[in-house]
């Protein structure tokens, strides 16, 4: 019997090391097979029963995966029980090491986006900020090709290539790029300042280096600003840093002040009769907040000046307001005889 596991079958091999060998893949097939079953039944059925997502993830995540990382194992094994050339015992070693890695990062993949789809989304859709729907989005990237570059380096040190010359490599040209990529960086901080310090979020009206309008994207190198006059404008990032942003829609009211001009053949009982009609349109409108100001301000060039001053609470019935506002003092200084002022020059010629 010895001497038959010991004769010779092909390239080295005694019949021992093929027996091995198809005992080790037969049993890497049952195993396979098993754990399929194991999770298709048993461990499903746990899984349902629980009140917990994360069995549900970890489940959905690491089945497949599980099943052909040991199926690979398994055969990475197998072949360890022949007598292989050093050639081909390299290939088929670096052939399962680079296998296993690629399942490895795989599952590691579905497993961070099937845990963001099921605790960091609901949370991020259940807070008032909208910056966090974004930033999620730029940390699973960053996170995920972290993941994969590791995943690469691995691969390549096992198949024998120096990581240390390449991350030195890598290293040189990373400065170089970053030199010749100044404007880049300097808007990726930048966006970092904004998802800091969130001095506006998507969707609210601001005013950045002289440009009003809604924000409608943050991105790492630019925010995008749709103006009142339907335009859209890029803004870098970088300049968030260096300038002022004014954000309107973080206003609780918005303030109007104007002036009306009264002709100087206006008695001072009809301009206390016309202040005292301002006053009464501002306090009857239902969005302007109390502390109005409706006074004589000034004896101007050709008009006396009354000064108005509201605010209009929310900021959204702003121009409502000010429009109703506008056609009630203009209706009561026509009914009442009112004349407005309007500029004027009286020219004098010498006898």
């Amino acid at each position: 019997m010895p001497e038959f596991l010991d004769t010779i079958v092909v390239a080295d091999n005694t019949v021992l090391h093929i027996g091995g060998f198809t005992l080790a893949i037969m049993f890497t097939m049952v195993l396979s097979k098993t754990l399929r079953s194991v999770f298709a039944t048993s461990l499903k059925k746990r899984v349902e029963a629980s009140d917990t997502q994360l069995d549900d993830l970890v489940l959905a995540t690491f089945e497949k995966p599980v099943q052909l990382v040991v199926l690979v194992g398994g055969l990475g094994l197998s072949f360890k029980l022949l007598v292989l050339p050093e050639v081909l015992e390299q290939a088929v070693s670096a052939g399962t090491t680079f296998l296993l890695t690629i399942f490895i990062a795989w599952s590691a993949t579905n497993f961070i986006r099937s845990g963001r789809r099921t605790y960091i989304d609901p949370f991020t859709e259940s807070t008032e900020s909208r910056l966090d729907d974004q930033l999620v989005p730029i940390m699973e990237r960053t996170i995920i090709v972290v993941l994969w570059t590791l995943a690469i380096l691995m691969v390549l040190s096992n198949l024998g290539y120096d990581i240390v010359s390449i991350l030195t490599g890598l290293g040189i040209g990373g400065l170089a790029l970053a030199m010749a990529a100044q404007d880049t960086l300097s808007n990726i901080f930048g966006s970092v300042t904004i998802f800091a310090d969130k001095p506006f979020q998507v969707d609210d009206v601001v005013t950045i280096g002289g440009h009003t309008g809604t924000v409608t994207d943050v991105g790492l190198r630019t925010c995008r600003i749709r103006t009142f006059d339907d335009t859209v404008v890029t803004v870098p990032n970088k300049m968030l840093v260096g300038s002022s942003v004014e954000n309107i829609s973080a206003r609780e009211a918005r303030k109007f002040s104007g002036t009306i001009g009264l002709v100087y053949e206006t008695t001072s009982e009809q301009l206390e009769a016309a202040m005292q009609a301002i006053d009464d349109i501002l306090a009857a409108e239902e969005f302007i907040r109390e502390g109005h100001v409706v006074r004589f301000d000034n004896f101007g060039d050709s008009a006396l000046e009354l000064t108005v001053i509201y605010w209009v609470e929310p900021v959204s019935e702003y121009f409502a307001t000010r429009n109703r506002v506008n056609l009630a003092i203009k209706k009561a200084f026509d009914a009442n005889g009112w004349d407005m002022a309007f500029p004027s020059m009286t020219v004098y010629r010498a006898a």
